[in-house]
């Protein structure tokens, strides 16, 4: 009877960790290595505060899941013992910030050996430049920002004859009133 609840918990460790390296957008390995529980158990609670998860995890049992869900790329992330902060949707660059910003500031003994980004295994360094990036929105509002630069420009070039013209056509209008 034990080994049928010790199976069911370990189809349920590979149901959950399928799901995460299919859906997760980013995640980040670090290694955990003479880290505490209680540091372990802080870094989660400020994780799950902005919707990025933490699982420890078996590197084998990961390794075997990337290759059930066709990103054999990701195994070469996945070595020693590791755990995973791991995020969905746009914002890549937060379970990067997160625990990277909790290293330098908790002065953890805690290392980041890499991470991935959709089906891409990223380096330490990597992820290091991933975590500096603005969000999103800053991104999109530089992108737009680019863009629109040009156009205020050509439109003050283009008017800056006419405003001159209407200058000296003001001028003159003046000094024909002035005669007068």
């Amino acid at each position: 009877m034990p080994n049928a609840k010790v199976r069911l918990k370990k189809q349920q460790t590979i149901d959950e960790l399928e799901k995460i390296i299919a859906d997760a957008s980013v995640a980040v390995i670090t290694d955990y290595r003479g880290v505490k529980t209680s540091e372990l158990t802080k870094l989660r609670g400020k994780l799950r505060q902005s919707k990025v998860g933490y699982k420890v995890v078996k590197n084998t049992l990961v390794k075997s899941v990337a290759n059930g869900v066709g990103k054999n790329k990701l195994t070469t992330v996945f070595d020693g013992p590791i755990a995973m902060a791991y995020g969905y949707g746009d914002d890549v660059a937060t379970p990067a910030k997160l625990v990277l910003e909790y290293i330098v500031t908790s002065k953890s003994i805690m290392t980041v050996v890499g991470g991935f980004l959709g089906d891409r295994p990223l380096s330490s360094e990597e992820v290091t430049i991933l975590s500096k990036l603005p969000p999103k929105k800053v991104l999109i509002a530089k992108v737009l920002g680019g863009i629109q630069a040009p156009v205020y420009r050509l439109v003050g070039t283009l008017n800056a004859p006419i405003q001159g013209l209407v200058t000296v056509l003001n001028g003159r209008l003046k000094q024909l009133e002035a005669v007068k």
